[in-house]
């Protein structure tokens, strides 16, 4: 596959974009949110977080760039127009699948769990000193899910500003988790976005994405004429999967590229950001239900729960797990 990326309008239908990242690994929409709210995001940025704290200091990100993590914490409107987007989220259900949609599907989804709801995937068996064990069912296809639900792997502020001299290195998202996952076949379990808080450019940084390598072996190195560049207009964002590869480019100008990168992971993974120092309870707080469950302050039946706690917000009494 030569390095092409396909672009979506917002009104794209979720499942097209999602059976073209299933079959490329990447794909933009263009202009799916306004300049200005770009804007706004970054200004929240300004006023909540010093100069001196947004300064790069690694290898990935070196001196000359700016980086801000725990920006669901930081700028709200990040994470009540950009985390919870509507279409971002309905393609995340179908790319991860989960029991419990996060998307449009949410509420009918919700009401039907709250009644009688589908049976879980497990039976009882009697043991010949009287008591009992249960036996998990190998799903089928069509009834298969990836996960109970999702929440954020990380949101990131990722800025070159002219010291990106270097092309960043092709990496994985799913690299986080290795070497300890390479002995697993598994479905997908990531889904990541770098929105446009500026244009992205050839001549300016624009994520560099690899079509079709999360179906290439890990050992195959992307060719020049493989990889793409998600150049796309402020207000855009580019989407890949768990294996596509990808990475920042070098910048041959000094005006700043800023993108907001969030990630979106199976619930049974380990965030790849402390959410929950990131964005404490009191700030959650603050939040909407919907972006409260996204940062992580909801749980599924066995994981995640905290005795008296709701399953659906674990900042409301209720009830979650078994306890």
């Amino acid at each position: 596959m030569t390095g092409y990326l396909s672009a979506f309008t917002p009104d794209s239908e979720p499942q097209a974009i999602a059976d073209a990242l299933r079959s490329d690994g990447g794909v933009i929409i263009s202009n799916i949110v306004s300049a200005d709210l770009m804007d706004a995001v970054y200004d929240e940025v300004r006023r909540n977080v010093s100069e001196e704290d947004q300064v790069g200091n690694s290898a990935l990100w070196p001196e000359g760039n700016k980086t801000v993590g725990g920006l669901a914490g930081v700028s709200k409107t990040f994470a009540e127009q950009l985390l919870v987007h509507p279409k971002i989220l309905d393609v995340a259900d179908a790319v991860l699948n989960p029991f419990r949609p996060m998307g449009s599907k949410r509420k009918e989804v919700k009401e039907m769990q709250d009644g009688e709801g589908p049976p879980p995937p497990y039976s009882v068996g009697q043991l010949d000193d009287g008591g009992s064990q249960l036996v998990w069912q190998r799903q089928t296809a069509d009834e298969a899910r990836h996960c109970d639900h999702y929440t954020v792997g990380a949101c990131v502020m990722l800025e070159i500003g002219g010291g990106r001299e270097d092309h960043q290195a092709l990496h994985r998202e799913n690299a986080i988790y290795q070497p300890f996952i390479e002995q697993h076949v598994m479905p997908e379990f990531i889904l990541s976005t770098m929105w446009a808080g500026t244009d992205f450019t050839e001549d300016n940084g624009a994520t560099r994405v690899v079509p079709g390598s999360h179906h290439w072996p890990e050992s195959r190195l992307a060719k020049s004429a493989e990889i793409a560049r998600a150049a796309m207009p402020k207000g855009s964002v580019v989407l890949w999967l768990s294996r596509t590869l990808h990475g920042a480019a070098k910048s041959f100008v000094t005006e700043r590229r800023t993108g907001y990168f969030a990630s979106y992971i199976a619930d049974w993974f380990r965030q790849e950001e402390n959410q929950y120092i990131a964005v404490p309870p009191e700030t959650a707080a603050t939040y909407s239900e919907q972006a409260r469950q996204l940062i992580g302050y909801t749980c599924s039946d066995t994981l995640g729960w905290v005795k008296g706690r709701d399953r659906n917000d674990l900042l409301q009494p209720g009830r979650s797990g078994q306890l």
